[in-house]
C-alpha cells in the first residue's frame, strides 16, 4: 500500500510558516499541496518547506516545488526548502535544479535567512 502525503503546519516565526511534508509527494498530493501553500501565500507569509519526511518525489512533485517558489516570488514572498530527504535530493540533483531551488539545512537557517 502506497505511503499516505501529509502536510503539517508548524509554528509560525515571524513572517515564515514552516510546513512540514510526509510521505509521497507524487501527483496525488500536489493539489493539496499548492492549496496549503496558496494559504500560506494569501496571509503574506514566507513559506519554509520542510522536506526531511519525503520518501518519494515525483515529476509532479519537482514541478509542484517550482510553481510553489513561482507563485511566492512573484506575490513579493519567499520560499525555503529545507532538510531535504535523501529522495528528494538526489531528484533534484539530478535534475539539475539545486541553482534555482534556494535549499537550507535546517528550519532555523531559513528562518534566519528571510528575517535577514
Amino acid at each position: 500500500m502506497a505511503e499516505a502525503f501529509e502536510i503539517t503546519a508548524g509554528e509560525s516565526r515571524g513572517r515564515a510558516a514552516v510546513v512540514r511534508l510526509r510521505g509521497r509527494l507524487d501527483a496525488g498530493g500536489v493539489q493539496a499541496l499548492l492549496n496549503h501553500t496558496s494559504r500560506v501565500l494569501a496571509a503574506e507569509q514566507n513559506l519554509v518547506l520542510n522536506l526531511s519526511q519525503v520518501s518519494f518525489i515525483g515529476s509532479s512533485g519537482v514541478g509542484a516545488l517550482l510553481v510553489t517558489l513561482e507563485m511566492f516570488r512573484e506575490q513579493g514572498c519567499d520560499v525555503r526548502f529545507v532538510e531535504l530527504s535523501a529522495a528528494v535530493a538526489a531528484a533534484i540533483q539530478v535534475l539539475n535544479l539545486d541553482r534555482f531551488l534556494p535549499i537550507e539545512a535546517s528550519e532555523d537557517v531559513a528562518i534566519s535567512k528571510l528575517a535577514a
